[in-house]
C-alpha cells in the first residue's frame, strides 16, 4: 500500500542559527543484532518556515532583529545557499506502542527536499523497526528530531553564535544559515501489520527546541567604543546532545499518558501542556572529549580552543564533572552546579578587521544570535549561619551574562575622563528562566562608572602628581614610612586633585574585617565566599552608603593562592540581617557575627548595582597586585560564579591585544602589631610581616562603636593611647603568607601617640620586641578626587 502521509511542519517561534557542521549519520543498530521488521512510511509536507538538518536560511527583521526562516541552506553563516531539489534530509524518528511489551524503535529516515521548503518521505525510503516489533499490538505513536549529528542513541549539536545585520551596504536583505534542533511531539499512527505500513492521519508540527537569544547593545557609556566579540557565561547549555535513552524509560511517560498531540497542546512554549508533550526529550552537555569539542587532529577547530569553551572550575581539557551529563545522572539526583563559559568572536572582513564601532547614545548595527538549551543551576541556601552546615533550601537559578570584548575609541580630553580599558564590560544579564521553544531579545544598555581602584594613586608616599602616579619602583625600598606628625606636616605635599583618603573610601574595597578572606592561611580556611555588610564611599559622594561585599574562597593559580572580590552590590535578597558589619559565611541566611566599623553616619543602602565591580588579588614581587573590572547594573552573576581564572582570561581574538585592566600595586611594607607578655599589651613593628602585609594611614579616628582585635579593656572600641585618645583607622592588606589573619581595619589601627601602657616598663620589659614609648609609622597612599583613566 502506497499511502502518502501529509506532514505539515510549521514553525511558530523564532528560529536561531546554529553551527553548520557537516552532518554525521551513523547506522543505527537494533541493539541485539536481530533482524527487525522493514516497514514503509511515507509523508509529504510543505515546510514553509521550518528547520532541517542542513541549515535553516534566515533573514533578519529590520526593526526587531527577529530572524525569519526563508528556506533550507547547504551550510551556515553568510555564504549558505538553498539546497537543490532531490537533496535528502535526515529526520530521526522514535516509535512507541501503548503495549509495553513492544520495543521502542529509534531510526533515521531520509526525506526528499524540493525548493521552496517542501519535504517528502517517499515510500521507497523504507526503514527497519526493532526486532520483535508487532504492529498489531497496542496503539502506535511517533515523535522526531530534525538536525544535528544522529548517532545510535544520541543527537548532537555544536551550538550556534553569530552576528548579523538585516541589510548589506547596498540595501539588500542579508540571508544566513543555521543548524538548530527541531522536534515534534507524539503523533498517533494507524498501522497495518500485514502490509507493514504506517499511516499518520494528521500532520505533525515541528517545534524549535531550545531558545534563541538575540543581543543588541546600545552605548550609554558617555564615550564611543568598539567591540569584536562577547563572552557568554550561562547556566544554559550551549553545545549539547539529546540522550535518547530517556525514551527507553517507560515510566518517564507512561503508556497510559501517550496521546495524540493537538495543536492547542503546543500553541505556547510556556504552557504546561507544551512541556508535557516534550518531556522525554532530554538534552545535556556534549562530552568534552568529543571531537567537536577537542578538534581532534586540529585542536584549533574544536570548541574548547575556537570558542574558549570552559565549564566553571575547569581549564582546557579538564572536566570538573559538576554538570549532569546524561539521563542516568539526572535520574540519580545529581546536582548541576555548572556555568558555561563561551567566547564568540566576530568574523574578520575582507581587510582583516572585525571590530564594530558603537557611538555613544547609539545602538549597534548588528545583532548577536546565540542558541541555548535552557537549564538552571542548582544552589543551596542554608537556613543557619554557615554554608555546608544544617538545613538548607534547594533552589534552581537560571543565569545568562554577556560581556563585551571591547575598548574605547576615544581618549580623555579636558574634564572628560575616558577609561583606557573596558574589556569584558557587561552588556546584558538576566536571571530569567528561558523556555525551550520561545525566543528572547537581549537589549543591552551598556553603561560605565569608575570603580574604587581607579581613584587610588599608583604609588605610595606624598609627592608630586608625577611621583604618586608613577608605576616605577613599586617596592618597599621606595615606600616611605611616616609617623602621624610627619603625615600632618606633609599635607602641603598633596598635589592638586588628590587627597588623604578617609577610611570610607578604602571601605569600598576593604571591609572592617574578613576582606579577601580567601587568602587566610594561604587559602586553607574557607571553602565558600564570605559576605560583608560594609559602609562605603567614593570621591564626590555626599555621604557613605551600605553595600554588600563578597570575598571568594582561595583559588590556586599556578601554585599561588589568588582571591577575588565582588564589591559594592546592593542588598542580597536571601540575607536576613542587613545591619552594618554583618558577616555571612557563604550562602547562609543568618549572619554568623558582627564586625561593625562604628561609623554612625551611614543612613541607607545603595539601591542599585551601578558601582558594582570585581577585583582580583595576587601576590607578585612581595606586593599585593589588585586588578579591577567594572561590572555595574548589567551584571547578574555572584561571587562563586566568577571566582576562577576563566572569567579573567584574555580572549583569543585574531591576536588582538586589549588595553590592560586597571591595576594597583601595594608593596608589603610590613605592619605594626600587638602582643601580650606578662599581662602587658604592647605594640611593635613586626619585621616578619615585611613582604607579607602592609597598612596605610587614614585621617579618621576609631570610635567606641567599632569592633577591634585589641579592645579598650572589656569595652568596645580600639585600645586607646596614653592620653586616652582614639588611634587612627588603618586599612590593612594581609597577604596569603601572613598566617591566620585577613585584611580589614579590625586588626591593626595606627597610633599617632604611644599606645596605652607603652610608656611603662612592666611585664613585657624583657621582651626583645618591646620598645619603651614606641611611636608607630606607616605608609600613605593618596586617592584622586577624580578617577584615573587607567
Amino acid at each position: 500500500m502506497k499511502q502518502l502521509f501529509y506532514s505539515f511542519i510549521a514553525v511558530f517561534a523564532l528560529l536561531f542559527t546554529g553551527c553548520a557542521d557537516k552532518d554525521v549519520v551513523e547506522a543505527i543498530s537494533n541493539g541485539d543484532n536481530q533482524p527487525g521488521i522493514t516497514v514503509s512510511m511515507s509523508m509529504e509536507g510543505d515546510m514553509g518556515q521550518t528547520a532541517t538538518t542542513r541549515a535553516i536560511g534566515y533573514e533578519t527583521d529590520d526593526n526587531t532583529g527577529f530572524p525569519t526562516p526563508v528556506g533550507i541552506f547547504d551550510k551556515g553563516l553568510n555564504d549558505g545557499k538553498e539546497i537543490a531539489d532531490g537533496t535528502l534530509v535526515p529526520i530521526y524518528l522514535i516509535f512507541r506502542s501503548t503495549d509495553d511489551s513492544q520495543p521502542i524503535t529509534k531510526v533515521v529516515t531520509n526525506w526528499t527536499y524540493k525548493k521552496g521548503g517542501h519535504l517528502t518521505l517517499l515510500p521507497s525510503e523504507t526503514f527497519e523497526m526493532k526486532a520483535h516489533t508487532d504492529l498489531s499490538k497496542g496503539d502506535w505513536y511517533v515523535c522526531g528530531i530534525l538536525g544535528g549529528e544522529m548517532l545510535s542513541n544520541q543527537v548532537k549539536f555544536n551550538g550556534y553564535s553569530e552576528g548579523h545585520v538585516s541589510r548589506d551596504t547596498y540595501g539588500n536583505k542579508v540571508t544566513w544559515g543555521a543548524n538548530i534542533p527541531y522536534i515534534f511531539g507524539w503523533r498517533k499512527l494507524t498501522t497495518n501489520a500485514a502490509n507493514k505500513t504506517i499511516k499518520a492521519e494528521k500532520a505533525v508540527k515541528f517545534k524549535q527546541f531550545g531558545t534563541i537569544v538575540r543581543l543588541r547593545i546600545t552605548n550609554n557609556t558617555g564615550f564611543d567604543f568598539k567591540y569584536n566579540g562577547v563572552r557568554i557565561i550561562t547556566s544554559n547549555i550551549l553545545c549539547g546532545q539529546f540522550d535518547l535513552s530517556s525514551f527507553d524509560d517507560k515510566n518517564l511517560v507512561k503508556s497510559a499518558d501517550l496521546k495524540d498531540t493537538e495543536d492547542s497542546d503546543v500553541a505556547s512554549a510556556k504552557s504546561e501542556s507544551y512541556k508535557k508533550v516534550f518531556k522525554p526529550f532530554k538534552f545535556y552537555q556534549r562530552p568534552l572529549d568529543d571531537a567537536a569539542m577537542t578538534g581532534g587532529s586540529v585542536p584549533a577547530e574544536g570548541l574548547i580552543q575556537k570558542r574558549r569553551f570552559r565549564i566553571d572550575g575547569n581549564g582546557a581539557g579538564v572536566d570538573p564533572k559538576n554538570y549532569v551529563a546524561n539521563y542516568q545522572e539526572e535520574q540519580s539526583g545529581k546536582a548541576n552546579t555548572a556555568l558555561y563559559y563561551y567566547d564568540h568572536t566576530f568574523l574578520a572582513n575582507s581587510v582583516g578587521e572585525n571590530f564594530e564601532t558603537v557611538r555613544n547614545g547609539k545602538p549597534a548595527a548588528s545583532y548577536i544570535y546565540v542558541w541555548m538549551a535552557p537549564q538552571k543551576q542548582d544552589m543551596k541556601i542554608y537556613d543557619g549561619t554557615k554554608e555546608g552546615t544544617g538545613t538548607y533550601k534547594e533552589v534552581k537559578v537560571a543565569k545568562t551574562q554577556f560581556l563585551l570584548m571591547a575598548e574605547p575609541t576615544e581618549t580623555s580630553t579636558g574634564s572628560k575622563i575616558v577609561p583606557t580599558s573596558i574589556n569584558m564590560l557587561p552588556a546584558y544579564g538576566t536571571l530569567k528562566a528561558y523556555e525551550s521553544g520561545a525566543n528572547y531579545p537581549a537589549l543591552g544598555s551598556v553603561v560605565y562608572k569608575f570603580a574604587p581602584l581607579s581613584y587610588v594613586a599608583k604609588h605610595d608616599n606624598f609627592g608630586t602628581e608625577a611621583e604618586v602616579s608613577s608605576t616605577e619602583n613599586q617596592d618597599i625600598a621606595h615606600t616611605t614610612r611616616y609617623t602621624y606628625s610627619q603625615v600632618t606636616a606633609n599635607q602641603s605635599n598633596i598635589p592638586t586633585g588628590f587627597e588623604f583618603a578617609r577610611n570610607e573610601y578604602w571601605r569600598s574595597i576593604i571591609s572592617q574585617y574578613l576582606a579577601f578572606s580567601g587568602l587566610r592561611n594561604d587559602g586553607a580556611t574557607y571553602t565558600y565566599s564570605v559576605g560583608f555588610v560594609s559602609p562605603a564611599m567614593l570621591p564626590g559622594w555626599a555621604s557613605p552608603k551600605l553595600v554588600f561585599h563578597s570575598y571568594s574562597k582561595g583559588v590556586k593559580v599556578n601554585g599561588k593562592t589568588v582571591a577575588y572580590m565582588l564589591g559594592m552590590s546592593k542588598k542580597p535578597e536571601y540575607i536576613t540581617n542587613d545591619g552594618e558589619g554583618c558577616v555571612y559565611m557563604g550562602y547562609a541566611k543568618q549572619s554568623v557575627d558582627g564586625v561593625p566599623s562604628g561609623i554612625s553616619t551611614v543612613s541607607a543602602w545603595v539601591t542599585n548595582n551601578d558601582y558594582r565591580f570585581t577585583i582580583r588579588w595576587e601576590d607578585k614581587n612581595n606586593a599585593a597586585v589588585l586588578t579591577q573590572r567594572y561590572l555595574g547594573p548589567r551584571f547578574v552573576l555572584d561571587m562563586d560564579d566568577i571566582a576562577n581564572e576563566n572569567f579573567w582570561a584574555e580572549p583569543s581574538n585574531y591576536g588582538h591585544v586589549y588595553p590592560k585592566d586597571v591595576e594597583r600595586v601595594f608593596p608589603y611594607a610590613g605592619v605594626n602589631v600587638s602582643a601580650e607578655v606578662g599581662n602587658q599589651t604592647f605594640w611593635y613593628f613586626d619585621q616578619n610581616s615585611k613582604n607579607k602585609a602592609t597598612q596605610y594611614w587614614t585621617p579618621d579616628d576609631t570610635s567606641i562603636g567599632g569592633r577591634y582585635n585589641v579592645k579598650r579593656g572589656t569595652k568596645n572600641g580600639a585600645m586607646l593611647d596614653i592620653n586616652d585618645k582614639e588611634p587612627k583607622q588603618s586599612v590593612n592588606f594581609m597577604g596569603p603568607l601572613n598566617g591566620d589573619v585577613t585584611s580589614g581595619f579590625f586588626l591593626y589601627p595606627l597610633y599617632k601617640n604611644v599606645p596605652t601602657t607603652g610608656n611603662v616598663a612592666q611585664g613585657a620589659k624583657d621582651d626583645s620586641r618591646f620598645k619603651l614609648n614606641f611611636i608607630m609609622d606607616g605608609p600613605v597612599r593618596l586617592w584622586k578626587t577624580t578617577p584615573y583613566a587607567d
